[in-house]
């Protein structure tokens, strides 16, 4: 590894455990009925990077980043004025608009040696969707297989792992 993202990767590991070390701020009722409303799964893209946004109503988070690879994780969110505040890496400050499936959202500036050549040109405000597609009725009414009912996977499992299907596309 060389020196550079050595000590890129040394100030991530230690803005994390700094992160998760620090203690949420105090929100009043008001703040906190406001960050439920946030509540789903939000997403953005810049050309080639996405981000994903799980927030969950525990204050906790699943933040997933597509770039070049990717990188996921649980985070905290905090109660925020109109909003909350997302602790992953980056922070992440979202805000309500007049829209309840869209946010304005700010990230926090990482500086471009800690970073690669497509994530650093990210901007750094944006809007979030949040996603309101339901699974199709269709799919919806399929029938999950007998075989899956069951303590144990099906009998055949070990035989087939890893082995491609074979389709037919006639």
């Amino acid at each position: 590894m060389n020196p550079s993202r050595r000590r890129a990767a040394i100030s991530i590991g230690s803005a994390m455990a700094c992160l998760s070390l620090k203690p949420c701020c105090e929100a009043d009722d008001e703040t906190k009925i406001a960050s439920d409303a946030f509540t789903g799964i939000w997403s953005s893209h810049y050309q080639q990077t996405f981000i994903y946004l799980i927030i969950q109503p525990n204050q906790k988070a699943v933040f997933a980043l597509l770039d070049q690879g990717y990188s996921f994780g649980e985070v905290p969110w905090i109660p925020a004025k109109n909003g909350i505040i997302v602790r992953g890496f980056p922070m992440l400050r979202l805000w309500q608009t007049n829209q309840p499936d869209r946010c304005k959202v700010r990230m926090q500036e990482i500086p471009p040696e800690m970073t690669n050549d497509t994530f650093v040109k990210f901007p750094l405000s944006f809007y979030m969707t949040r996603q309101q597609d339901h699974l199709p009725a269709a799919l919806a009414e399929l029938e999950i297989p007998k075989d899956w009912h069951g303590a144990n996977p099906p009998s055949d499992f070990d035989r087939m792992v890893g082995k491609p299907r074979v389709v037919n596309l006639k």
